[in-house]
């Protein structure tokens, strides 16, 4: 069980990370239209804090279980 956790949570945690990095990155490309992409990197900074919120959860349910 603990190995199924820790794999949760690093996979989670890897996620969040790549979510911020695209985030950061969409927000740097603007382009023509920087509307476009400050909605661009919302969403994927949302999705970031979503991820980096449910590895903290998984980490405290972790120490839960053990």
């Amino acid at each position: 069980m603990n190995t199924v956790m820790l794999v949760l949570v690093l996979a989670t945690g890897v996620i969040a990370s790549a979510c911020a990095i695209m985030a950061a990155f969409i927000y740097l490309r603007r382009g023509r239209d920087p509307l476009t992409a400050d909605r661009g990197a919302r969403r994927w900074l949302v999705a970031t804090a979503i991820f980096g919120i449910s590895a903290i959860v998984l980490r405290f349910v972790w120490l839960l279980m053990l």
